[in-house]
């Protein structure tokens, strides 16, 4: 039992993966095409998918057993 790794950790890895990376598209998205540039979305923006990537890595390596 000690190699099989968790499966809610890598769940988790997965969606907290896709929640940064969709984040991080609508970041791009909206400083290429945004007629406005608000400071507070791109800083929300940036901090949420800097902490959801960031805990993503850190699931799916623990998972991975790395």
């Amino acid at each position: 039992m000690a190699g099989i790794p968790s499966l809610s950790i890598w769940v988790f890895g997965w969606i907290f993966l896709v929640i940064g990376l969709v984040s991080l598209t609508v970041l791009i998205i909206y400083t290429k095409y945004g007629r406005e540039v608000s400071v507070r979305l791109s800083i929300i923006s940036i901090v949420i998918a800097a902490i959801f990537l960031g805990f993503a890595i850190h699931f799916l390596l623990l998972s991975w057993g790395i």
